[in-house]
């Protein structure tokens, strides 16, 4: 079941080579305790350790707040990367080339080894300049920035010549690939797009430089230019300053300011309030939504106090309805006109900031107080227009106790009982909630979900089977063929493992999960069953196993028995059934 174009039979190998203790202690210090390792959960607080690594599955797992999985699961939980990124992380890391199905590349690898070194020299280019150039230093010196926050961000200056890079690097079509250099419209010639600006590197999840912002010292337009999109810069899903916030704050940030400039982020760090991310030049988009509450669970958006910015904000607010989810927060802050974060901090101090952060609209407040600006409650048809205007927006976030709370703040202003306020306004059941229903009963069937949360036999397989891949090998052709006819509450999910490790004899534990990384049902399920507690000693293991299959061998034919009596009872059983319940009886009767 893989989630992307990358080969299974390469994630496998990957997997082999990559020793998750390695891989965590580098990242959070482990200490040996018998034959696993532990250290405080490095993704929610904690005063005593819960967080065990175990060598011989290659699995990570947490019994305070149930994170769990295998190396690239926690490059992905601890990095905030996507998955691709996280196959591409260990790749680089141990040499390999990604062999991709058919034409579909990952499009920040190809090539991206060659790309992310010239970045990074560029980078430190653009540094040495700006500390060789007076005018340059003072500038950001009259922004109120020290040269610790400078360092800190990587500030640099691109020197006024049309060709000083070009000169200066001898990768041309590195370069020109990157964006830093633009084709001359006639000839062959190239010629700097940075010229006499402060350079903001931008950098993604892993710290990599992918693109550079410019803000113009001298007189000209644009007063700010970015990269263009490139294989590693996309505008719409990036935001400045995420790599720094997610660095100052190794467990989760308390909330995330999304500003619309480079400096405003530099003067919320200044101050110490390092929250702040930017976006690049763009509205905010889904992606960028999506990255933030992957780091965070309240997103504050504080947009210039002109009504470019607060127009702004609306847009967010809209694009940002679909994701929400209980226990993510929205918020807005509304500066003065013609203030932005740099400005206010700038004039008004650190302290007047935060009481201006400490008001901050919530999502109900901000959405109402803009739509009652376009609707006069006080009149019958104003409270009809406000309906009309809102019901949309809310059916867009899904269905939850946030979108229910939201309703009612609706019916409120209406002047109506929010039962009939829904009954009116959602006529027909959403598609979402038919969906999702459909998806959850399916969930059960499929995967036996409530069956396994209580200790069963099955459960009991199921674990040992996950725990102990070897196992797989010990079964005989005759005991394999039977296990596949077994039909119980979670017994595909048995059969399925049982038919990987026929296939892939060599997987261990933390190969075996990834195969379920795109089923978040079973993922889920597998991921708490490779810590279930067993409690049989490993030299009764083999045998307990095959003792259950047998003991599922006699459930699943007990079960069938009483189904075709049962059907006997309602209506006459055909031939081909009743010599199939004779038959399950002797098979039953041969078996005590």
């Amino acid at each position: 079941m893989p989630l992307t174009p990358i080969p299974q039979d390469f994630i496998h190998d990957l997997l082999a080579r990559c020793d998750i203790v390695q891989l965590i202690d580098m990242r959070v210090p482990l200490q040996k305790k018998g034959r696993n390792y532990v250290t405080r959960c490095p993704f929610h607080a904690e005063n005593t350790p819960s967080f065990t690594v175990t060598p011989d599955k290659q699995f990570y797992y947490c019994f305070g707040c149930s994170a769990g999985g295998n190396a690239l699961s926690f490059l992905m939980e601890y990095e905030h990367l996507t998955f691709p990124e996280a196959v591409e992380c260990l790749a680089v890391q141990y040499g390999l080339q990604i062999p991709y199905h058919g034409s579909q590349k990952h499009a920040s690898y190809q090539g991206s080894s060659n790309l992310y070194q010239v970045l990074e020299e560029v980078a430190k280019f653009y540094e040495k300049q700006w500390r060789i150039t007076p005018h340059a230093v003072e500038y950001v010196k009259q922004r109120g920035i020290s040269d610790s926050l400078a360092t800190k961000f990587g500030l640099g200056y691109a020197p006024a010549a049309w060709d000083h890079l070009r000169k200066s690097f001898h990768d041309i079509v590195a370069l020109h690939t990157t964006g830093l250099l633009i084709k001359k419209a006639e000839g062959n010639g190239f010629y700097d797009r940075f010229r006499d600006r402060i350079i903001f590197p931008i950098r993604d999840k892993r710290g990599h430089v992918i693109g550079f912002g410019g803000r113009v010292l001298a007189e000209g337009e644009p007063k700010y230019l970015n990269s263009p999109e490139t294989t590693l810069f996309h505008k719409s899903k990036e935001l400045y300053g995420l790599y720094e916030v997610c660095k100052e704050h190794r467990q989760q940030p308390a909330y995330i300011i999304v500003v619309e400039g480079y400096m405003d982020v530099l003067a919320l760090f200044q101050v110490g309030i390092p929250f702040g991310v930017a976006t690049l030049g763009t509205a905010t988009s889904q992606e960028q939504i999506l990255r933030l509450f992957s780091v965070t669970q309240e997103v504050i958006f504080c947009f210039d106090g002109d009504p470019a910015g607060q127009k702004s904000a609306w847009r967010a607010l809209e694009i940002s309805l679909p994701l929400l989810q209980d226990g993510c927060s929205l918020r807005f802050l509304r500066l003065p006109s013609n203030e932005d974060p740099d400005s206010f901090i700038r004039k008004h101090g650190r302290e007047a900031f935060m009481a201006c952060l400490q008001q901050a609209s919530h999502l109900g407040d901000f959405l109402f107080d803009h739509l009652l600006a376009e609707a006069d409650i006080g009149q019958l048809e104003g409270k009809a227009r406000l309906a009309r205007l809102a019901v949309p927006l809310l059916k867009k976030i899904p269905i939850s106790v946030m979108q229910h709370k939201l309703f009612e703040q609706l019916a409120a202003l209406v002047s109506m009982d929010v039962d009939m306020l829904k009954k009116v306004t959602l006529s027909q059941p959403s598609r979402f909630l038919k969906e999702r229903s459909e998806r959850s009963k399916k969930s059960d069937r499929d995967t036996g979900l409530r069956p396994l949360l209580i200790r069963s036999p099955m459960r009991l397989a199921i674990a040992l089977l996950a725990q102990y891949p070897q196992l797989a090998k010990t079964l005989s052709e005759q005991q394999y063929m039977l296990l596949q006819t077994i039909d119980l509450p979670g017994s595909s999910l048995l059969i399925q493992l049982a038919h990987l490790l026929n296939k892939f004899p060599t997987l261990n534990s933390g190969m075996l999960l990834e195969h379920w990384r795109k089923d978040e049902a079973n993922f889920q399920i597998l991921k708490q069953l490779l810590y279930y507690s067993i409690g049989i000693p490993a030299s009764g293991i083999q045998a307990e196993f095959h003792d259950l299959l047998n003991h599922l061998k006699k459930l699943a034919m007990q079960r069938n028995i009483d189904r075709l009596l049962r059907q006997a009872k309602c209506s006459e059983l055909t031939e081909r059934e009743k010599k199939h319940l004779y038959q399950l009886i002797l098979d039953t009767r041969s078996e005590k």
